[in-house]
């Protein structure tokens, strides 16, 4: 009796493992950028960019320092391989654009929800999402022209029993380096729509 509850037991715990499933999904409107257009006149940018976390609202910055280290560079990354530059500094502040960029990712969670989840080996699903915003500043050092560009994408992280046979696994962490990708690349795009760089 005791050895037919335990193998019952399980088999629960082993068909919960084995279907449970975590996977994430991009929200939002943006589009991934696979090109840039070519540009005749390249020019040099300056970049500062500033980043902080939220968790339900309430600020959350103990990983602030690693993720704005991780954004900048995603950010540089971005506008060379967009090739429409040709000088990017983060210290000589002498260039022909000055680029200030301002992120915020604000994350929603439950935590009773998170429990419950695990509780019931994931029959109960969880949901938590990333809402990542972005305000730019783009000021052409020259003609003293400015211009304003606000972003915004996102990722769903969902949490279920037999998801694994319903969707694809998609691991969160790399949805979110396609999320901040596609973030810097549509603003480096924006920076070509509104003509700071032709």
């Amino acid at each position: 009796m005791k050895i037919n509850i335990l193998l019952s037991a399980a088999s629960i715990l082993c068909a919960g493992l084995l279907c449970g499933c975590a996977s994430s999904y991009h929200e939002g409107e943006l589009s991934d950028i696979s090109s840039f257009p070519t540009v005749r006149a390249k020019k040099s940018v300056y970049v500062d960019l500033a980043f902080s976390g939220r968790v339900n609202g309430e600020p959350w910055p103990q990983t602030d320092a690693n993720n704005q280290a991780f954004l900048a560079d995603t950010l540089i990354r971005s506008l060379e391989e967009s090739g429409m530059f040709s000088r990017i500094s983060t210290r000589d502040r002498n260039t022909d654009l000055q680029l200030l960029v301002a992120v915020i990712n604000d994350k929603t969670m439950s935590s009773s929800d998170a429990t419950l989840a695990a509780l019931t080996l994931f029959l109960y699903p969880n949901t938590e999402t990333d809402t990542f915003r972005l305000l730019a500043s783009v000021k052409d050092s020259a003609t003293g022209e400015s211009h304003r560009i606000q972003l915004q994408d996102g990722v769903i992280r969902r949490q279920q029993l037999l998801l694994g046979l319903l969707a694809p696994f998609k691991p969160h962490g790399a949805e979110l380096e396609k999320s901040t990708d596609r973030l810097m690349n549509n603003l480096v795009l924006d920076i070509h729509k509104a003509g700071l760089v032709k």
